[in-house]
């Protein structure tokens, strides 16, 4: 019983990983996909975190910033993503934002061009 349950506990978070992958219109109306979340920047040009689980956002001069985990906006418009593949991010009370397992700053190196 003990075993059944543990696979299907590890099934469901295979399925939830594999399942964060994104896919967007481009300006030309092309579908566009990458192994994490796609967010346009300010030019229409489609880009995606490089990781499974991975988030994307746009900064405050719309370029697009990636994270490990997904990403949120704190009172300064600075992006900040979980340090944990598909870990969340949300903002406080206060506009800080909170990341499971810790906080890094966005970066556009984690990003990659939506295919």
């Amino acid at each position: 019983m003990k075993n059944t349950i543990v696979g299907i506990l590890f099934s469901a978070f295979v399925l939830t990983v594999n399942a964060n992958a994104d896919c967007v219109k481009d300006p030309h109306g092309n579908v566009v996909c990458g192994k994490g979340q796609c967010v346009a920047d300010q030019y229409g040009k489609v880009f995606c975190a490089a990781a499974a689980g991975g988030g994307a956002m746009k900064d405050e001069f719309a370029k697009v910033l990636c994270g490990v985990g997904y990403c949120a906006i704190d009172d300064m418009n600075h992006v900040w993503c979980s340090k944990e593949p598909g870990g969340g991010a949300a903002v406080d009370s206060d506009g800080k934002v909170k990341c499971m397992g810790g906080c890094d700053a966005g970066s556009a190196q984690l990003c990659q061009e939506a295919k």
